[in-house]
C-alpha cells in the first residue's frame, strides 16, 4: 500500500524530529567514569642534532670576582693579615680539592696580576686556607685602596675553588699559576 505524499511527508517530519528531540535531550551528566589503561608507548622520534661539544670539567669550578681586601697589621707581629671569606672552602676542598688566589697589584685597566704565594723582592704575600676562609700575609699593607687622580681600584684578590675530583684540575696545558691560562680556560670577566 502505498501512502499519499502528504502523509509520508508527515510521517518523515515526524521521524526527523523525533530523532532531532531524542538527541537533544541527552547530556552529559552523571560522574566520569574511571580512567581507562594507558596505551602502548609510541615509536622512538628521530635523534636530535649533535650539540656543540663543551668545555670539560670546569662545571664544579667556584670563582669569586675582584675583591676589595683590608691588611691589618698583626700584634703579634710587624705582619699585616686579610681576610677574605670563601664560604664554598669545606674541609672536602681542603683535602682533596684546590684553591688558588690572584692579586692584581695594579688596577682592572692596567692589571699586574700574581698567583699567591707571590715574592719578588719587595713584596711578600703568603696565603693559608681555613674552611670558608682565606688568609692573606704580608710585610707590606696592601690593602685595596681607589686612587684620588684615576678613580680606580688597586690591589684586588679573586679566588678559584677547584673541587676535588673535578677534571680541570688535570686540565691538559693549564698552568694554574698563569693567570692569563685561567681566565682564558674558565671565561672569567674582570
Amino acid at each position: 500500500m502505498k501512502l499519499p505524499f502528504k502523509m509520508s511527508c508527515g510521517i518523515s517530519y515526524a521521524l526527523l524530529f523525533s530523532i532531532v528531540f531524542a538527541m537533544a535531550s541527552c547530556s552529559k551528566d552523571g560522574d566520569t567514569g574511571p580512567e581507562g589503561p594507558a596505551g602502548p608507548a609510541g615509536p622512538e622520534g628521530p635523534a636530535g642534532e649533535q650539540g656543540p661539544k663543551g668545555d670539560t670539567g670546569t662545571a664544579n669550578v667556584i670563582y669569586s670576582g675582584w675583591l676589595d681586601v683590608t691588611f691589618g697589621l698583626n700584634s703579634d707581629s710587624t705582619a699585616f693579615i686579610a681576610e677574605i671569606d670563601a664560604p664554598k672552602i669545606d674541609q672536602e676542598v681542603l683535602a682533596t680539592g684546590e684553591v688558588k688566589v690572584y692579586m692584581n697589584l695594579s688596577n682592572a685597566s692596567d692589571p699586574f696580576i700574581v698567583p699567591l704565594p707571590y715574592f719578588d723582592g719587595t713584596f711578600l704575600i703568603n696565603v693559608r686556607m681555613y674552611e670558608q676562609t682565606i688568609n692573606l700575609l704580608s710585610f707590606n699593607n696592601l690593602s685595596t685602596f681607589t686612587d684620588e687622580n684615576d678613580g680606580m681600584k688597586y690591589q684586588q684578590a679573586r679566588y678559584v675553588i677547584i673541587p676535588g675530583g673535578t677534571a680541570a684540575r688535570q686540565a691538559a696545558g693549564i698552568d694554574w699559576n698563569d693567570y692569563q691560562q685561567v681566565k682564558n680556560y674558565l671565561g672569567l670577566k674582570d
